[in-house]
């Protein structure tokens, strides 16, 4: 029991963390921090796709739906489990 607890509770929290991708404002100071690191811009390069802040948040919010939807299978699971 206590097991799935803290599945809910972690799976809860990362949709949270994930879901502030959404807004412009959080995105905004994610690009200013992250836009001059090498590796931020490592799979735009090798997909060749522009460096560009529009694609930059795009990118990211992308990953949080694959997050989101991953940790939402999680609940599910973890609900319907014995």
């Amino acid at each position: 029991m206590m097991e799935k607890i803290l599945m809910l509770t972690f799976s809860i929290l990362i949709i949270l963390l994930f879901s502030m991708n959404f807004n412009k404002k959080w995105s905004d100071k994610n690009y200013e921090a992250l836009k001059n690191k090498k590796t931020t811009w490592f799979w735009f390069r090798v997909f060749k796709i522009n460096e560009t802040k529009d694609n930059f948040n795009t990118f990211f919010r992308g990953l949080s739906i694959f997050a989101i939807l991953i940790m939402t299978l999680t609940i599910i699971l973890v609900l319907t489990s014995k």
